[in-house]
């Protein structure tokens, strides 16, 4: 018998929903992640602790404390009642305490103040309704005897348990049957608890066999102290608690209080106090949530009568004196490596220079410390304030952000609006770790402070001498391709403006040969992928408009035989175009409240985002090494063994996806890891903003921070960052034509102090090409307009700089307002007169506005 298959109509909205099912998995697969968990730098053993024990003490350097280790340079001391330790300097007999010696007579400080001055951790939380509370380990741990001290390898740690252990009136059951209250408590205690037990009791309304707790009697201090007493003699478990309270609709068991355990490891290295927090050992009450953990708040705190400085690491460096009366300026607080743009608010919270190096430091007198972030610091927060103010004191410290935090704005109708403030429900585990050297003499300085962390540094190989001889870079960035809104027969679309080919490149470069300049490093922006703005670098398809593989190798040969070298440019962290490599719904970062996060530049003139700037996405750093693989197997075609890498030294974001949630701390480390990849595959690579994680990889950075943020409490700018890299690491400032000062002058003195190279963004076409664009704030780019200007520039600079290319900045002294000297390794010394007199400075003459190079080696 012939079998006939049967056909059977599908309805047509199951076969629509079916299409549209296919097409969302296809549209939201997106790229392989990697295992965030193998980027959380953590302890995997505790070191081995025992009962705390002391050393002799024959210098009783400390009164008051007993010594728990000892280096050749240092002895660590300890406080058992108060927890506080002190740090002695052998070297120079200075100590060095985590409070203040003298807190109890501060004039200023109120009781909340002196125990925030007691305390060597403070933890700020939020409950299920999003309220935010703040312990301090002093309070909440220390006076109530919570806490444990234990021995370990050159040090101590220290397990604090912040909150109120008592249970108060809640181990009381609010309700309670008559016959169990005579059973289970009257029957069992003395004739003056059976009074005070009927007076806090008495039968419901509703049901008078069951009674009820009266808490307006119950809850004062002394009746509560009888009560408790009362049921404890006779015997009332928590289970009993349990019992009552599910019995009579109240509920089970005893409510949970806030409560965490936090643990602090001091240990010596060598000269330096390094001080952790294992994060993955916090433990919390179920309810509330960590935000953030503030880390010996008054580590050194210098007081009224100190003289000295704080340094802060906003932008190349800045110096906060103490006690300098600025009681009406704002503290200064600022996050490492930027804030995150992982947020979905739609205004900055302000304008300012990121911070470049996770570092901070304080001089009082003629001693000094320097404090390194050594772990996490991708999470931290860096905060200094005067003394005058909430206390006598001068105080910098660094914070940790456990948790991501956002605000959910919810619209309730005519009542307007209400912000709620959400964290994730994951926590960072991560280890939080900080080291403290200390330098006395002509050492306690800022100069000195950029010494030691630069030769710390070296020894850890994350930076090398420079090598390399003859003249100063000259950075150049060539604009290639833009994006500009364009209309066919009144349909508009997006086109590409090519704003400098190829070719011109190479007509930029031989102008700049001709003008002397031969070290030329160019880096190539907007060419490939639909221009500067471009897709995901899943595949590198250069804009044909530009010109070719072929001409981009030309030119890239053609600068090396020059001197310099071609670096064409690529953002890997942005996505700055949509494409179908890129699945938002699986690519895209979160923000906090889930939602994908969506970017839009900051406009200054409305004071917010503004998406007619252009949009972009944040990428997963769970995705990156995904896209830096493919990024490389399509770049290594154009045979270029050179690369400019835009974000990835720049910025650092989170994502906050529910199931995959990545800590800045963890984006750092996996962007970290790309950058060795593309140095290890690639010969010289020049990155931008350069932060402390990408310098190890760094052949070149342009945009350095060549100011601060000028903020109010800060009293003066200084060029650490400069100290830190000069001789390791070659730099350039921001563009200079594209700076809000146009003074060439300006810019010559301020690159002849900070040892810096020039640096300019140009293009072939008139910046014009740019009006109503989002690119307008290259305002003004065509390099004819420049050139004979910028070659004034570089070759003063270059007679100067050239010859100091490998030799470090020991010292930077500022002999009054205005004038400046920097001395180099090799005995020289750069004099920089910003005023509009001739000054002369140990025997030298530097003309007004102007700079002298003198010294030992001149």
């Amino acid at each position: 018998m012939n079998r006939r298959k049967k056909w059977y109509a599908v309805p047509a909205f199951v076969l629509a929903a079916g299409i549209a099912a296919a097409t969302y998995c296809l549209a939201t697969k997106g790229a392989p992640a990697v295992d965030v968990a193998r980027y959380t730098e953590a302890s995997a053993e505790w070191l081995q602790a025992s009962e705390l024990s002391f050393l002799p003490d024959s210098r009783n350097a400390v009164p008051g404390m007993k010594p728990v280790a000892e280096t050749d340079a240092l002895a660590l001391y300890y406080d058992e009642e108060t927890t506080a330790i002190a740090v002695l300097d052998k070297r120079s007999g200075k100590v060095w305490r985590s409070s203040p010696e003298d807190l109890d007579s501060d004039p200023i400080a109120s009781p909340y103040e002196k125990e925030a001055l007691a305390s060597q951790v403070t933890v700020n939380y939020r409950d299920d309704i999003g309220t935010l509370g703040t312990f301090t380990s002093y309070a909440m741990s220390v006076a109530n005897g919570q806490f444990k001290t234990e021995s370990i390898e050159n040090g101590i740690r220290i397990t604090y348990v912040l909150g109120n252990a008592e249970a108060g009136i809640d181990a009381l059951p609010k309700k309670i049957s008559k016959a169990r209250f005579e059973e289970k408590i009257l029957s069992k205690v003395d004739d003056q608890a059976k009074a005070a037990l009927r007076r806090a009791y008495a039968p419901t309304k509703s049901d008078p066999e069951v009674l009820e707790r009266l808490d307006t009697y119950v809850e004062r201090p002394l009746v509560l102290a009888r009560v408790l007493a009362a049921f404890e003699q006779a015997g009332y478990t928590g289970e009993d608690l349990a019992f009552d309270n599910e019995e009579n609709g109240i509920g089970g068991g005893l409510a949970e209080k806030p409560s965490f355990t936090v643990v602090i490891e001091y240990r010596l290295e060598g000269d330096s106090l390094v001080v952790c927090v294992p994060a993955g050992r916090i433990e919390e009450a179920e309810g509330y949530k960590i935000r953030n953990i503030e880390l010996l708040e008054f580590f050194g705190a210098a007081g009224p009568e100190a003289q000295g400085y704080m340094f802060v690491p906003d932008g190349s460096g800045g110096l906060i004196y103490l006690n300098n009366g600025k009681k009406n300026a704002e503290v200064y607080s600022q996050r490492v490596y930027g804030d995150d743009l992982n947020d979905n608010t739609g205004r900055r919270k302000q304008i300012a220079e990121s911070v470049r190096l996770p570092v901070f430091g304080l001089k009082s007198g003629d001693h000094a410390w320097l404090a390194e972030i050594e772990l996490g610091e991708a999470n931290a927060s860096i905060t200094a304030d005067i003394g005058g103010r909430q206390n006598s004191y001068n105080n910098i410290y660094a914070s940790f952000m456990l948790r991501g935090e956002d605000e959910l704005e919810l619209y309730k109708g005519s009542r307007g609006v209400e912000e709620i403030q959400l964290l994730t429900d994951d926590r960072y585990t991560g280890d939080l770790q900080i080291r403290f050297s200390f330098l006395s003499g002509n050492d306690a300085t800022y100069s000195g402070m950029a010494k030691l962390y630069r030769e710390r540094l070296r020894a850890a190989g994350k930076l090398k001498p420079l090598e390399a001889e003859g003249d100063l870079p000259f950075y150049v960035d060539v604009l290639g391709a833009v994006d500009k809104r364009k209309s066919f027969l009144g349909v508009p679309y997006k086109g590409i403006v090519a704003m400098t080919t190829v070719e011109e490149a190479g007509e930029i470069a031989d102008a700049l040969e001709a003008r002397g300049i031969r070290n030329v490093r160019m880096r190539y922006l907007g060419w490939f992928n639909g221009g500067l703005s471009h897709t995901l670098p899943s595949k590198v398809n250069m804009v044909g408009k530009l010109g070719s593989k072929k001409s981009l190798r030309q030119l890239a040969e053609r600068l090396e035989s020059m001197g310099g070298g071609l670096y064409p440019d690529a953002a890997l962290q942005h996505v700055l175009r949509d494409n179908f490599t890129f699945k938002p719904a699986s690519d895209a970062a979160r923000f906090v409240t889930r939602e994908q996060a969506w970017r839009y530049p900051y406009d200054r003139a409305l004071n917010r985002m503004n998406a007619n700037l252009g949009t972009y996405w944040l990428l997963s750093p769970a995705k990156l090494p995904h896209f830096v693989d493919k990024f490389m197997k399509g770049y290594d075609k154009y045979g270029i063994d050179a690369v400019s890498l835009r974000d990835l030294g720049d910025l650092v974001h989170a994502d906050y996806r529910v199931r995959r949630v990545v800590f800045r701390e963890n984006a750092k480390n996996i962007a970290a890891e790309q950058l060795a990849k593309l140095s290890g595959r690639y010969g010289d690579v020049l990155i931008t903003g350069g932060n402390a994680y990408a310098l190890p990889y760094a052949d070149q950075i342009v945009n350095v921070p060549m100011e601060t943020s000028h903020f109010n409490i800060v009293d003066e700018t200084v060029p650490f960052y400069q100290m830190v890299l000069h001789g390791s690491i070659e730099y350039g400032g921001s563009p200079i034509n594209l700076h809000d000062e146009q003074d060439t002058r300006q810019h010559l003195l301020r690159l002849a102090e900070y040892g810096a190279a020039p640096h300019f963004l140009w293009s072939h076409e008139s910046s014009s090409e740019l009006k109503f664009t989002r690119y307008d704030y290259m305002f003004s780019t065509q390099y004819t307009d420049w050139i004979d200007e910028a070659a004034d520039l570089y070759a003063r600079l270059n007679d100067a700089l050239a010859g100091l290319r490998t030799e470090t900045i020991e010292e930077h002294i500022r002999h009054r307002d205005g004038v400046v000297e920097v001395r180099y390794s090799d005995g020289t010394s750069i004099f920089v007169n910003y005023t509009d007199k001739p000054v002369t400075v140990n025997g030298v003459r530097i003309e007004a506005q102007n700079f002298t190079v003198g010294g030992d080696s001149r």
